[in-house]
């Protein structure tokens, strides 16, 4: 709902035991336009506020971006859709 603070929790290991970047962003092709800040981005559990100008049925889509310190990088990306009641 909007003004609900949610929480997000996302496990990543690397196979071969590289060191992860984490990092959550925020994919524009939800129906909600406007901008949503993750408290801090960085980390695998974090909690962003839906805005409070976010209506009933609109969706805010969120990725959580894993980049390990291997040769060559590698990327895994998770999205995860929040739909505003």
């Amino acid at each position: 709902a909007p003004g609900q603070q949610v929480t997000l929790k996302a496990k990543a290991s690397d196979p071969d035991g590289d060191a992860l970047t984490l990092k959550w962003w925020q994919f524009r092709v939800g129906t909600y336009e406007g901008d949503v800040a993750v408290e801090d981005p960085t980390a695998a559990q974090t909690t962003f506020t839906v805005p409070a100008d976010a209506q009933p049925g609109q969706t805010i889509h969120l990725i959580l971006e894993a980049q390990d310190n291997g040769t060559p990088v590698l990327k895994h990306y998770l999205r995860t859709i929040i739909t505003v009641k």
